[in-house]
């Protein structure tokens, strides 16, 4: 009886703290700490754009994203005790205040409403909205204010001892009721001009509705009177009682679970219950919710959350999606996860536990259990251990370790057995929970093999094989041999093939009854690895604690497929390694990273992560379970890895500019109303305070902008803020894009253009005159260079001429000279003929000279015609014994292409008076005229006459008629360096070149 009762006393001291463990919902509370103006409080209301606003006991807040937005008496609001909060059909905001009326706000002033407008009592405790009307539910009784014309009509409230305090309002078919909280339900009758106020149900202690359905909950003093609506209207006015504590507000959720917060203000039974069955149910300690005094709560159905308020610590949030739910486990730390059928057994520090699929306890393998059988074993006689044949080195068995001494390694799950290691040795325990079997055999880590042996890894003596674990029969590899696994950490079969993970000798395989060391044969020269699991297309994913992750293939042929660079990773820590479908999760001391083709997301404490000192991991179908060392995480996958909604805007929540904010007329909601900002050059410091829209985890955010769309982004970083200092003047795009790590992605957002004007010396007009001014200067000047050098050309143009015509009067007379001398030959020799040709042929080439002279071109037509009678007259010395020749280029225009006169004539003359003589036999003389592909006309004067014999004789008379015509050329051509040539050979003649531009 003595041992039964002790059995007794020790499964309930063990039990029953495991019996008590509950599911935690991920939840944060929000207090002045993070910027709300008063713990104290009073009204939750979210608005129509699922924005939560707070009424305090020290004004109001709108909480957007984690950031508060405070207003208070000195921004128009009426008195800063707000006990209640709504929105009217036209977007206005209305809240009633403890002693300062109501105040309407339509998003950038308030209009404020007391008995001086015909409010009943300044002391107000609920706004209703419907339709166009704003009930108002003050400690007097009902006033109903028109939202369009702010008219304020009281009803004749019914006869009353006590303050009339009306505290709920509900609509129904079309009806609004209400409640007093000592004189019961009544309803407001408007089928006429003025109201009346009908009473229902009369009786004491009301203080809140909540209508859901049929089903109508009346909060009573202590507990809760459930009406049905359907009832009440056929005046039937019975009610079911249940509960405990005081309901101040209940809201519903979209599982249609009633949830009310309460506050039993002489009774310390406050919380958040869920109302299930006609009964309360305390759900405070699940989620997170430490006070006993609660005064509101809302279901914001967009993010599936709560929002509960109280009366001393402030708000909390709580997110009901269940995506992760937290099992403290009565503070054990979880080793290891396995499950068979639909249980699952978890080790831990205290055990082994058996849940259900509800994670309801079946069964718990108490230290002690484990111990007993040790000692069962170890009373068969000690013979059994010594006949093991220990390698040395090994870890010497010791028998004395007391159960509360007992640490566990790890457990494995083979066929339908658990192995579990420990200290103590290794325990086999089947699928019903019972310990079958003991090893006497310290393995750190162990496992079985694909083709089912039993591998145990010795940390100083290499490995044993088991064909037969029961019978210690076993193979045993040296550590000296390079194939031989050492320093093993974890052990996972794939297929045919068991991998062994060192962390310091990379990966081992056991294929075929031997094993590889990939790192010994070069295989993979990864040398740490920490975790390995499998992926859906049978891919290895290997990881080391401080390294990369690798993707491998590991079928045919080895083949590294993708590597994850660590420093993608958010925390320095690998903690856990597991695929699901195509998606890697690796486990950090900052949280789980999802790692998904290419992206990355991260979950941490902000979506319920709040431990991340991850003991070990394992996933069941769709779940991931997480153990820490103080309970374990199960997280929902499906849920958790589809689409997530992301920021769907941001707007501009406070602008300064050179240190100083903009006026508040430019807001309108918290929000700037433009979306451009117009400064001159002076204010050109710009602050810009901007906030997500639509978000739920806002610590998930981080921003980064660019001012141009051709500039670089900015870094990251996890402020909503920029600040912009000195901006040059001109046109600036602002762009914010905004990265969500809980849904991997990027979202860029024009915030805002920014205009910086020019000082006035760079504006269009001043710019213009300027320009106008140096334009109208420089044509100026431009045209008095133009008129100067107009002048200096005309009159070098005339100096030109004259020189020109100087120089062709120097000819004239030369050629004169040289022709009267031929002249004079003729008469010396009385040739009268001769002589009269003679004169004839000079008086009719004076004629051309007289004639070309005043011009400073001619035709070459004309020159042509020139030379010939030249020629001729030059010819009769030598008795017509030289022979002639024009060439003309075809291209050649003789009437119009036009050459100086008498250019060519002295190089001819120089060709009768030294280049022939009266022994040459057959004198020649071609002159030509062709034209060049660059515009040169080039003239050609030919001769085949003595040459460079009578240069040598006479060092080459150089007339000065070919002088002359070198400085008439460059004279006119200074372009034209070069532009006589003059060639001799010997007995060959003489070529003269003339190139003239045109």
């Amino acid at each position: 009886m003595q041992k039964l009762k002790k059995t007794i006393i020790y499964f309930c001291f063990f039990l029953v703290p495991f019996l008590i463990f509950g599911q935690y919902l991920p939840s944060r509370n929000y207090s002045t700490k993070d910027g709300l103006p008063n713990n104290a409080v009073r009204s939750l209301f979210l608005d129509s754009e699922n924005v939560l606003w707070i009424g305090t006991e020290n004004g109001v807040s709108r909480m957007e994203n984690g950031s508060f937005f405070n207003m208070d008496e000195l921004d128009g609001l009426g008195h800063n005790s707000c006990w209640d909060i709504s929105q009217d059909t036209n977007g206005n905001m209305w809240f009633a205040s403890y002693g300062g009326g109501v105040s309407k706000f339509n998003g950038k002033k308030f209009t404020i409403f007391t008995t001086k407008d015909g409010l009943l009592a300044n002391k107000t405790r609920k706004v209703f909205p419907y339709k166009n009307k704003m009930y108002v539910g003050t400690e007097q009784g009902v006033s109903i204010i028109d939202i369009n014309t702010n008219k304020v009509v009281t009803p004749k409230m019914p006869t009353h001892k006590e303050d009339f305090i009306c505290i709920s309002f509900f609509e129904d078919d079309g009806e609004v009721y209400f409640t007093s909280i000592f004189d019961g339900l009544y309803k407001i009758d408007e089928s006429e001009e003025i109201p009346k106020i009908m009473p229902i149900i009369l009786h004491k202690n009301t203080y809140c509705l909540g209508l859901f359905g049929s089903s109508l909950y009346s909060a009573n003093d202590g507990f809760i009177d459930k009406f049905d609506i359907l009832d009440i209207k056929k005046r039937k006015f019975t009610s079911s009682k249940f509960g405990k504590s005081t309901v101040w507000q209940f809201a519903k959720d979209k599982r249609n679970s009633i949830f009310a917060a309460a506050w039993g203000v002489y009774n310390p039974n406050g919380g958040l219950y869920r109302i299930e069955d006609d009964k309360m149910i305390d759900v405070s300690n699940q989620y997170g919710i430490d006070s006993k005094v609660l005064l509101n709560v809302v279901y914001d159905k967009t993010k599936d959350m709560l929002y509960v308020g109280s009366n001393d610590k402030g708000i909390y949030e709580v997110r009901l999606d269940k995506i992760i739910d937290y099992s403290p486990f009565d503070g054990s730390s979880v080793i290891d996860f396995e499950n068979f059928d639909k249980r699952k057994f978890l080790l831990h520090n205290k055990g082994v536990t058996i849940l259900d699929s509800n994670k309801e306890i079946l069964k718990t393998i108490s230290l002690s259990e484990f111990k007993n059988v040790e000692q069962a074993y170890l009373n068969k006689g000690n013979n059994i251990i010594n006949k093991q044949g220990v390698e040395s080195r090994d870890f010497e068995l010791n028998f004395n370790i007391k159960a509360d001494g007992i640490v566990f390694y790890e457990m494995v799950k083979h066929k339908n057995s658990f192995w579990i290691g420990s200290n103590i040795r290794i325990f086999e325990i089947n699928s019903l929970g019972k310990i079958i079997n003991y090893v006497p055999k310290h393995s750190l880590k162990f496992g079985f093999s694909s083709n089912d042996k039993f591998i145990e890894t010795i940390t100083y003596a290499g490995v044993r094989v088991y064909d037969d674990i029961y019978k210690l029969k076993s193979k045993h590899y040296s550590k000296f041999e390079k194939d031989t696994p050492q320093y093993i950490v974890h052990i996972l079969s794939n297929k045919d093939k068991t991998y062994l993970l060192s962390v310091f000798n990379g990966l081992y395989v056991y294929h075929n009854n031997q094993f590889q060391s990939y790192l010994a044969d070069e295989i993979w020269k990864e040398k740490k690895f920490k975790h390995i699991t499998i992926n859906d297309k049978v891919q290895l994913i290997l990881a080391a604690e401080f390294g990369n992750v690798f993707i491998v293939e590991d079928s045919k042929t080895f083949k590294v497929l993708k590597t994850i660079n660590k420093n993608k990773l958010v925390g320095k820590t690998i903690l856990f390694l597991e695929a699901y479908k195509d998606c890697i999760l690796i486990g950090t001391e900052k949280g789980m990273n999802i790692y998904q083709n290419g992206v990355f997301r991260l979950i941490d404490q902000e979506q319920g992560l709040k431990d991340c000192n991850f003991t070990t991991s394992q996933i069941f179908k769709n779940q991931l379970w997480l153990g820490t060392e103080k309970g374990f995480y199960t997280v929902d996958l499906d849920k958790l890895l589809k689409e997530q909604i992301t920021v769907l805007g941001i707007a501009i929540s406070k602008i300064a500019v050179n240190n100083i904010p903009i006026d508040k007329f430019n807001y309108k909601w918290f929000k700037y109303t433009s979306n451009k900002l117009v400064r001159d050059y002076q204010q050109n410091s710009f602050s810009i305070d901007f906030i997500p829209k639509g978000y739920p985890f806002p610590e998930k955010l981080k921003f980064r902008y660019r001012l141009k769309s051709n500039n670089r982004w900015s870094p990251y970083s996890d402020k909503a803020n920029l600040f912009f200092p000195y901006l040059p003047y001109g046109d600036y795009l602002v762009e914010v894009e905004v990265f969500d790590s809980n849904a991997g992605k990027s979202t860029i957002f024009k915030l805002l253009d920014i205009c910086v004007e020019p000082p006035f010396w760079f504006t269009w007009w001043f710019i213009s005159l300027i320009i106008l001014f140096i334009t109208s200067l420089v044509f100026y000047i431009i045209n008095r260079k133009r008129n100067i050098a107009k002048d200096k050309a005309y009159k070098e143009k005339q100096v030109v001429e004259a020189k020109f015509e100087a120089l062709s009067n120097k000819m004239n007379p030369h050629f004169i000279y040289n022709a009267l001398n031929s002249i004079q030959a003729y008469v010396g020799s009385n040739d009268e003929r001769n002589s009269s040709l003679y004169i004839s042929e000079f008086a009719g080439l004076m004629r051309k000279t007289l004639k070309n002279s005043p011009k400073q071109t001619i035709t070459i037509k004309d020159e042509v015609e020139y030379l010939k009678s030249y020629i001729f007259i030059e010819n009769m010395r030598f008795k017509g014994r030289n022979s002639r020749e024009f060439y003309i280029d075809p291209l050649i225009d003789e009437a119009t292409l036009e050459v100086y006169p008498t250019l060519l004539q002295p190089f001819v003359e120089n060709v009768f008076v030294h280049a022939f003589d009266e022994s040459h036999p057959f004198p020649k003389l071609k002159i030509s005229f062709e034209i060049l592909e660059s515009k040169i006309l080039e003239c050609k004067i030919i001769d085949n006459g003595k040459g460079l014999n009578t240069r040598k004789q006479s060092k080459f008379h150089v007339s000065r008629g070919i002088a002359l015509a070198r400085e008439r050329i460059l004279l006119l051509q200074p372009a034209n360096v070069d532009p006589i040539k003059i060639e001799m050979t010997e007995n060959d003649g003489t070529t003269v070149t003339i190139r003239l531009l045109f």
